[in-house]
């Protein structure tokens, strides 16, 4: 294939004549000499120079060239880039045969391009919404009747004044996205020609698209590797964040609000920052880990190339983006804890791992409650370290149901319904996971 390179000017350039002598030498045979010699650029358009083309790496590409066509810039070529990179990179490292690779890379490919599912009608969905409006409307006419509905809202309205703002501003930040992501779950089809499917988004990704339900990329192979991925980076969260808050809290430390500002501030970092700072130190060839682990004599490997590296490179990232919030909420509630109590427990002969125990922990466990749920939803879909460190090599092993969304809207054909009903479910999955959490606390405070 052939690519393209272009160069556009404003408005205002295009008046201007040194801007378009340097468009006519970019595009001009001095330059192309220039990609030759320094870049090893080919430019098809132009004759190869005499000098170059005793090189046999460039004359192979200049034979290349001339049967080679334009590449096509639409859906389906976009959408071939992942199952050919993936194939590319398990190929060369040897873990398949070139030839099962490239028959893999076809299945995906034909999967990713697959048709949408068929139109379906209206109709049940139409009736179930008047079903539920017929209740509402029937229920509110019940209150009004009884004289329950306006004498409220009367009596309310100075209140209902004071929060219209925000109750404004949620619902256009909050409720208008979710229902826009809900509705466009029920709908299939390419960008502009999308059609309403009903429930066939769902019936796919829960069928796994007709593949083995534990198959590469399959909703429940991705669920399972972000509950993993959830429950393992909140427990070091909250074993660090609760080990180092309660190192902090102790009198007798010294620079204690040194090191309070020091460990607070992998918090502050931005979130993509901190990823591809942490992405360059797992470099194989200039990474700070693999100089590391040379010089104690181990032999510097690809992170990348197995689940178990790349799930532990993300690990460490996000553990570390994550332990300063546990560390500052263990803080605070330490505050809370009396002292009184504390040293009761120690005249009664308590040791300190027992005052920790029976003491310490039950008390601060209401506060660290609500942080674990904050920080398992946060976790749960904390995109840019999946995205942004493993980018979900090897071979996708590593993505989890937020990443995978990503990709199903982004670089596989646009399928922006699918990516909505993936959205969908993981809403879903919170939300019934957090009322379980809560109710659990609840039954345990009673």
């Amino acid at each position: 294939y052939l690519t393209v390179e272009a160069a556009a000017l404003t408005p205002r350039g295009a008046k201007n004549p040194r801007a378009i002598q340097l468009l006519d030498y970019l595009a001009g045979e001095d330059s192309a000499n220039i990609r030759v010699k320094v870049g090893r650029q080919l430019v098809a358009l132009q004759k190869l120079p005499p000098a170059a083309a005793a090189d046999p790496f460039i004359e192979a590409f200049a034979t290349q060239a001339e049967h080679a066509v334009p590449m096509p810039s639409g859906d389906r070529m976009r959408t071939s880039w992942e199952p050919a990179n993936r194939a590319l990179k398990k190929a060369l490292s040897g873990a398949v045969t070139p030839e099962a690779a490239l028959e893999e890379a076809r299945r995906r490919f034909d999967d990713m391009v697959r048709p949408p599912p068929p139109p379906a009608s209206p109709t049940p969905l139409l009736l179930l919404l008047g079903g539920f409006s017929l209740l509402g409307a029937f229920r509110l006419w019940r209150k009004a009747s009884r004289g329950e509905l306006w004498s409220p809202i009367r009596r309310s309205l100075p209140a209902y004044l004071w929060v219209a703002h925000a109750v404004v501003a949620v619902g256009v930040l909050v409720f208008v996205p979710i229902f826009v992501g809900a509705a466009a779950s029920l709908y299939a089809g390419p960008q502009g020609k999308m059609h309403y499917v009903g429930l066939a988004n769902f019936w796919e990704i829960l069928t796994a698209r007709g593949a083995p339900l534990l198959s590469s990329g399959s909703f429940y192979l991705v669920l399972l590797v972000t509950i993993l991925w959830t429950l393992l980076n909140v427990a070091l969260h909250l074993l660090i964040g609760f080990s180092l808050g309660l190192l902090l809290s102790r009198p007798t430390l010294r620079l204690r609000p040194f090191y309070r500002v020091l460990l607070i501030l992998p918090w502050a970092v931005p979130s993509y920052v901190t990823a591809l700072a942490w992405r360059g130190m797992f470099d194989r060839q200039f990474g700070a880990v693999s100089a590391i682990l040379e010089s104690i004599g181990v032999e510097p490997f690809s992170w990348w190339a197995q689940f178990s590296t790349a799930f532990a490179a993300n690990v460490s990232t996000n553990v570390w983006l994550g332990f300063p919030f546990m560390m500052v909420v263990t803080l605070g509630a330490l505050t809370a804890v009396p002292k009184d109590v504390l040293e009761a427990a120690e005249v009664d002969g308590a040791t300190r791992w027992q005052r920790l125990r029976r003491v310490t922990i039950p008390m601060v466990r209401p506060v660290l409650g609500p942080a674990v749920l904050l920080g398992s939803i946060w976790t749960f879909n904390m995109f840019n370290v999946v995205f942004l460190v493993s980018g979900g090599e090897p071979d996708g092993t590593t993505e989890i149901l937020v990443s995978e969304a990503y990709r199903w809207a982004f670089t596989r054909q646009a399928q922006y319904g699918y990516a909505a009903a993936y959205s969908v479910l993981i809403f879903l999955l919170l939300f019934f996971g957090s009322r379980l959490m809560n109710r659990r606390a609840g039954l345990e405070a009673a």
